[in-house]
């Protein structure tokens, strides 16, 4: 990329030469860096619809052509006085000489060309520093130019995924989609726009947008890179076997509300995801301990509450003593509702003989995939470490 923007500014620089002298980067870099910077600051507020995840759904209009795009780019530029006439008029000539293989790069290389900002968020992902990149392509985000916002949108989502800060990307790509609905219009890249959204919409725990707007991706951009379409196509193949309210359901709380506390993040939404994971867990131990308790009941009733009537009672034992020990299967009902409410499930697990653990535990890991063997035992270690006494 970093290519066509030197050619670029070659004919740029030797097209101003004699208007005059360029100035060395001493005296402009330290300048240009802290108003960058200072507008990094600018925060995008999170009210009404703008920060909603939106699904993308399939466009009704077949998607405009990279030639077009371009060429909107700079009718577009032709109107704005804030650029040098000089840049936007050798820009437009420099798009009547570039090869094919080019024009996919050119936009980006446009604007790295006109705005210091973009040009020093590129370099800022050249030198692997992603938070100053992330902060500087934000900023840009919000700038009233749409081919910037959108290009600058699909650089800073980049850069926030790779920092696992998949709310604020969330957040910043539905912004840029109510601004400027017509995304395609805007950029070469759109596929990296749409797959960022959807990728945020699923860890965002929106599943149904999410769905949609990847499916939109893989019918919409056949020519998108293998490994965007290979990972939408995974995605997709779990949302369809996601069963709600099961393990995988705990996974996904259990990681938002990791990734949002690693973030800074301990409000209410924090608050009410982990407990949501909390009960589903507890729910899915309550079902294996009932399941451990009717494999050790009466084998011949199948497991379960023994029906009694085996056989008449040997010796001289005392048919009222016996029908009150037979009284207390196991497993009562009235047992198990007296431990949900006056027991936490920690202090109920770590009062569990260390055999009864182990069965409980295994007959979960019989049920759920290996994948999800480590979030138990991490769960039950974290139940036994709370029902210690302090």
């Amino acid at each position: 990329m970093m290519t066509l923007v030197m050619m670029l500014a070659a004919g740029l620089f030797a097209f101003e030469a004699d208007a005059a002298p360029t100035p060395t980067p001493d005296q402009t870099e330290p300048a240009k860096v802290a108003e960058v910077e200072s507008a990094a600051e600018t925060e995008i507020e999170d009210e009404s619809d703008a920060g909603r995840l939106h699904a993308f759904a399939l466009p009704e209009t077949p998607r405009p052509s990279v030639d077009a795009v371009i060429q909107g780019f700079l009718a577009d530029l032709a109107t704005r006085d804030e650029f040098p006439s000089q840049a936007r008029t050798h820009l437009a000539d420099s798009f009547a000489k570039l090869e094919p293989s080019q024009k996919g790069e050119f936009l980006n290389s446009g604007l790295a060309l006109l705005s210091d900002g973009f040009r020093i968020g590129l370099e800022s992902l050249e030198r692997d520093e992603p938070e100053n990149a992330a902060d500087i392509f934000e900023a840009l985000t919000i700038d009233d130019n749409p081919y910037l916002a959108v290009a600058s949108a699909c650089q800073a989502a980049t850069a926030l995924v790779d920092l696992d800060q998949i709310d604020r990307c969330g957040r910043m790509l539905g912004a840029v989609m109510e601004a400027h609905p017509d995304i395609e219009q805007y950029t070469l890249a759109p596929d990296i726009f749409v797959f960022m959204l959807g990728y945020c919409q699923l860890h965002e725990l929106n599943y149904e947008a999410a769905p949609i707007t990847l499916r939109t991706f893989l019918a919409r951009y056949p020519q998108a890179s293998e490994r965007l379409r290979t990972t939408a196509t995974q995605i997709l193949t779990e949302l369809d076997r996601r069963v709600p309210g099961k393990l995988g359901d705990v996974r996904d709380l259990m990681n938002f509300a990791r990734r949002r506390i690693h973030n800074g993040d301990t409000g209410e939404v924090v608050a009410s995801r982990q407990s949501a994971a909390v009960k589903l867990l507890s729910a899915m131990i309550d079902e294996a301990e009932s399941q451990e308790k009717s494999k050790s009941g009466c084998k011949k009733c199948g497991g379960g509450k023994c029906k009694g009537g085996h056989g008449a009672p040997k010796g001289n034992t005392n048919p009222g003593s016996g029908a009150k020990q037979s009284s207390l299967p196991g497993g009562d009902s009235s047992v198990g509702e007296l431990r949900r409410t006056q027991a936490r499930p920690g202090e109920e697990w770590g009062r569990m003989p260390a055999r009864e653990r182990d069965q409980i535990l295994q007959t979960l890991q019989r049920q759920f995939p290996s994948q999800y063997r480590e979030l138990l035992e991490q769960y039950y270690q974290q139940l036994a470490k709370d029902a210690q006494p302090r």
